[in-house]
């Protein structure tokens, strides 16, 4: 006999050294998750947002981090925990668009129903959520 554990609904954990080339891991991976919860219409949104969270972590001096995406009460949550300890101000006003960099934060504000930084003793934790609204979240396809 085997026993079948239902691990859907937890949170789908991530610790990788970030590279370019790991954030399109990052949209698949966010994805299949929210196709799994019947939440197809935010995947471009949540995608947009992950990898925004995760680019981030190329100014930091060691690349490693831990990516989280997790189902809240109303709502889907992206972590991104990483090893700087420094906390950005999310701009308020639209940034400089001839700037080679500047728009992450502002985007994911944009799309966001909440954005936060929380500091740990090894770094930090930029956290994200987007709301479901009256998105309807069946099963797996």
């Amino acid at each position: 006999m085997i026993d079948v554990i239902d691990v859907i609904d937890r949170p789908c954990a991530i610790r990788m050294e970030y590279s370019p080339h790991r954030l399109e891991q990052i949209r698949r991976i966010v994805g299949a998750r929210l196709r799994c919860w019947g939440l197809h219409k935010l995947v471009h949104d949540t995608s947009l947002v992950a990898t925004e969270l995760c680019s981030n972590v190329r100014h930091c001096d060691d690349s490693r981090f831990e990516f989280v995406i997790s189902r809240t009460a109303d709502g889907v949550r992206l972590e991104v925990a990483d090893t700087s300890p420094v906390l950005v101000t999310v701009p308020t006003e639209p940034p400089d668009f001839f700037e080679p960099g500047g728009r992450g934060l502002f985007l994911v504000a944009a799309y966001a129903s909440a954005l936060g930084m929380t500091p740990t003793p090894t770094g930090k934790v930029v956290w994200a959520e987007l709301a479901l609204g009256d998105v309807d979240a069946g099963g797996c396809d």
